[in-house]
């Protein structure tokens, strides 16, 4: 079985699509481009295909991976030819790579994720506030939560702000907990732009 390894950008109107149906706009495309994929065994087979972290709702990223399985060995270059031409517009793939079978998987592997926060007014004193402060208290289905230790490193040029956050199976900040941070700035974007 072949592993093949995706990594794609996700912009325009698709940041308004959630997870789930990004899961579905992918078997879309692997199917209508007659991919060798393989299935799952069981009752109701689906394909083989494996995402990271989820992208919070609204965000734009440059950074997402994919894993697909392949039965049949396929070059990395007709793997990324024959997907063009059935993705929708709105997401671009950057890099189609074959990777060892035994590797880490995707979720696994990544730790951080970085996002860049564009901001309507100067972000430079919030983020000092967010660094210098040892507890940030965020709910969460009715039960507190600190996400201090969740961020690990904040960045800021002008009314940029790069914000290093723990992404792994421990946990991690939510999406709108991210833009929490930073609303008394103003936000004018935001969007993934690593994860490692």
């Amino acid at each position: 079985m072949q592993r093949i390894r995706i990594k794609y950008k996700k912009g325009g109107g698709l940041v308004f699509i959630g997870h789930l149906d990004m899961i579905r706009l992918w078997e879309r495309a692997v199917r209508r481009g007659e991919l060798p994929v393989a299935y799952s065994q069981g009752y109701n087979p689906r394909q083989k295909l494996a995402f990271g972290p989820p992208l919070p709702l609204g965000m734009a990223s440059d950074c997402e991976y994919l894993d697909i399985f392949l039965e049949k060995w396929a070059s990395a270059e007709k793997v990324k030819a024959d997907l063009e031409l059935t993705l929708m517009p709105g997401i671009e793939i950057l890099g189609v790579t074959s990777v060892f079978s035994g590797m880490p998987s995707i979720s696994s592997s990544i730790k951080t994720a970085v996002y860049e926060i564009k901001t309507v007014k100067d972000p430079s004193k919030k983020a000092q506030e967010i660094l210098s402060t040892n507890s940030i208290i965020v709910v969460r289905k009715e039960n507190q939560m600190d996400i201090r230790p969740m961020i690990k490193k904040i960045g800021f040029s002008g009314n940029t702000v790069n914000i290093e956050v723990r992404c792994d199976n421990s946990g991690s900040i939510k999406g709108s907990e991210l833009k929490g941070l930073f609303k008394e700035t103003g936000i004018a974007s935001i969007k993934r732009t690593n994860l490692f």
